[in-house]
């Protein structure tokens, strides 16, 4: 079997600057943030199921996430 071979810190460097991407609020244009929201689904019979939804957070929708 081959040896793995090793990456230099400028090859991790331009894989870590490639998966950098910054996304902008067209409402306030400031920085969206990813998150995980939680939230807890009760069905009629009053049982328990979580969910969880990824969420893009800006100062436009912060009171909605975090209330």
């Amino acid at each position: 079997m081959p040896k793995k071979k090793e990456r230099t810190f400028v090859a991790k460097l331009a894989h870590e600057a490639r998966r950098i991407h910054k996304e902008k609020c067209p409402v306030c244009g400031k920085e969206v943030v990813p998150a995980v929201f939680h939230a807890a689904l009760y069905n009629e019979d009053g049982c328990y199921r979580p969910q969880r939804r990824r969420v893009k957070i800006c100062d436009c929708n912060r009171e909605e996430i975090y209330g």
